[in-house]
């Protein structure tokens, strides 16, 4: 089976690259939701966070995790099922953090594919193996590495692995972010501006003083509070992921779509 990820809207969706110690305590993570109209039409290929953080039950092992479909409604988790046309892929290089030059290239991958939509959704893991091709042009591994069913946990050689719905883990006030960017927020007059564009209730540089109308250091509230996503989490061994150079790596995951260009 040959995936080949669009060159058009469905090229932005990778996720942010992030440099991660595989023996440190530091998780690394990003937020992204519905960024193009592509994304919208096929919500399956559309990446909003990936996390990598040291498993909390074991400290010999990282735990990986990547979310796709944003903002499916409460309640529908269960019922909503992974795109059988995307591939799904955690891509990590573990040699140009440790060497210092150059942009990541991955040295390996984690696949994701799933059979027909539906309760008993077969899922089907690849790897963690050197990749058959880089960039744009994305293989199938070879050898299957595992295989399980949607919403339950399986064993995939060496690792735990879970692909199910859940309840989006990322806080994000919008609500906030439109007062702070109100560039964002079209036909918005309610927060005055000072030179540069930032809410006149904010110091340069920008810091919480309780200052803004709202209280900026207030706990805020969550928007995507209720909202589900569709998740794949892997937990392996560190020693699985470490190159030969060092201990860092840096951790990115892509989608892409059967057929295209």
């Amino acid at each position: 089976m040959k995936f080949v990820r669009y060159l058009g809207g469905l090229a932005a969706a990778v996720a942010l690259v992030a440099i991660f110690a595989v023996y440190a305590n530091h998780p690394a993570r990003s937020s992204d939701h519905q960024d193009s109209p592509a994304t919208i039409a096929r919500p399956g290929a559309d990446i909003t966070d990936p996390y990598i953080f040291p498993s909390p039950r074991d400290p010999t092992k990282a735990v990986i995790v990547m979310n796709v479909h944003p903002l499916i409604p409460s309640g529908q988790a269960g019922s909503t099922f992974f795109d059988p046309g995307v591939l799904y892929q955690m891509k990590f290089d573990n040699v140009t953090p440790n060497t210092g030059g150059g942009a990541p290239k991955e040295d390996l991958v984690i696949q994701f594919a799933f059979g027909a939509a539906g309760a008993g959704q077969q899922v089907f893991v690849y790897g963690p193996a050197s990749p058959v091709s880089t960039g744009t042009q994305n293989a199938l591994l070879p050898q299957l590495t595992g295989s399980g069913t949607i919403n339950k946990p399986f064993t995939a050689g060496n690792m735990q692995v879970f692909a199910g719905g859940r309840e989006d883990s990322f806080f994000f006030d919008l609500r906030q972010f439109l007062k702070i960017l109100p560039d964002r927020n079209a036909g918005n007059t309610t927060t005055p501006l000072q030179p540069g564009g930032l809410p006149s209730c904010l110091p340069k540089p920008l810091g919480g003083n309780n200052t803004c109308p709202q209280g900026f250091n207030s706990v805020g509230s969550d928007t995507l509070k209720g909202f589900n996503v569709l998740t794949m989490v892997v937990e392996l061994p560190r020693s699985m992921l470490q190159g030969t150079s060092g201990s860092k790596l840096a951790f990115w995951t892509t989608t892409s779509t059967v057929g295209g260009n």
